[in-house]
This record gives C-alpha cells, structure tokens and sequence, in this order.
C-alpha cells in the first residue's frame, strides 16, 4: 500500500485561502441586491415625480406640504444612519448612543428640506438617468440624472448607494454639484468649535443649510 502524499502546509493553506475567498464571492453574489441601481433610483423618482404631480395645488397652497410628500417618498430608501455617521465625521467616535441617535433625528429632518429645496426649484416635466457603469464593490453604486424644467434649466443629482439587506439604500446625494453629506459634515465641524467642543449643545444647535442647491 503506497504511503499517503503530504501535501505541503503552504500549499493548504492556500488552497483554503483560494476556496473561502470563491466562497465569499459567490455569497456576496447571492446576497447583492436584485435590483439594478439605475431601476432602483427610476422607481423612487417615478414615484416620487407622480406624487408631486398629483400634490401640486397643495403644495402650492402648503409649503410644508412638499416636505411631507417628500419625507414619505425618500425615507425608506435612505441609509440615515450610516449617512449622518459619515456627517459627524470624526465626533461620531466621541458621541454616545443618544447623542447619535439626536443627531440622526435632526440630520433626517434637515435633508428632507434641503431635498425639498432642490426639487421645489422646478417643476418637473422631464428626467433623464444618466448611462451607468457599475464599480469594482457590488455593494456600492453611483447613479445620475438630470431633471430638466420647462425653461430648459436641468437640475442634476446624483446618489450614492449602498447594498443593505439586499436592497439600496441611499447614503450620500449630491444636489446641483453640491456634495451634501460633505457640506454637512463642514457645517457640523464648524458648529461643535463654536459650541467649545460641547457635543450635546453642537446637536442642538446645529442647523445645516445648503442653500447653494436651491439657487
């Protein structure tokens, strides 16, 4: 009976590198969201778009009416933790959990109405999702598009998506080239300086603005 081959260590070990690595591959494929990011963000718009149509003598009526459709219609799909940790910055780390979880709160209502901004600056007629070429991460997505007003004006936004539980999830948006989770995160900054370093007083008082996107 011949001897058994001894396979050496290093070749093992390799071999087990090799497979888990396929391993996670294929399971980050089983799990990657169904949904092409270009679909995902055409169905939210659609929806989106279809209910501001419907609402328009109320909100013209209502201001607070158009933060409300919109809060409705962006809520589900936004990653609002991950999206307000990136805006803390390097004061998440410092913060506890209630601190985290005010700021989250205030973060959510102040990207509602910078959103609402934005979209009250036209009315709507047309969208176009720009041609969208997938990254290297299968967990992370960058989708365009550009709507465009009745005077010819054309309003881009683009999101940046993350894969969460199988579904996207918008983490970051940028609103006529302004970068919001970075414009926050500046504004932010600055408020905790002016508040001494005082996290909880910071959260308080912080008010983000991004009026440049409504002009």
């Amino acid at each position: 009976m011949n001897a058994p081959m001894l396979v050496p260590a290093v070749n093992i070990r390799r071999v087990f590198a090799l497979t888990s690595l396929a391993a996670v591959l294929l399971s980050g494929q089983a799990m990657a969201a169904t949904e092409a990011p270009p679909a995902f963000v055409k169905r939210i718009s659609d929806t989106l778009v279809a209910r501001l149509k419907a609402e328009r003598a109320t909100i013209k009526k209502d201001p607070n009416a158009l933060n409300r459709v919109v809060q409705e219609n962006i809520e589900p799909y936004v990653d609002f933790e991950g999206f307000a940790k990136g805006v803390m910055g390097p004061y998440y780390r410092q913060a506890n959990d209630a601190q985290r979880q005010a700021f989250t709160q205030t973060f959510k209502q102040s990207l509602v109405r910078t959103y609402a901004k934005g979209l009250a600056a036209y009315n709507n007629e047309s969208y176009t999702i720009r041609p969208y070429t997938a990254g290297k991460d299968s967990s992370k997505a960058v989708v365009s598009m550009d709507f465009k007003t009745d005077t010819g004006t054309v309003v881009p936004i683009t999101y940046q998506l993350i894969d969460i539980n199988n579904a996207w999830k918008v983490r970051n948006l940028q609103l006529n080239g302004i970068d919001i989770g970075l414009t926050f995160r500046n504004q932010f900054a600055s408020t905790v300086q002016n508040q001494h370093g005082n996290l909880d007083a910071a959260i308080k008082s912080f008010v983000p603005t991004a009026d440049a996107v409504a002009k």
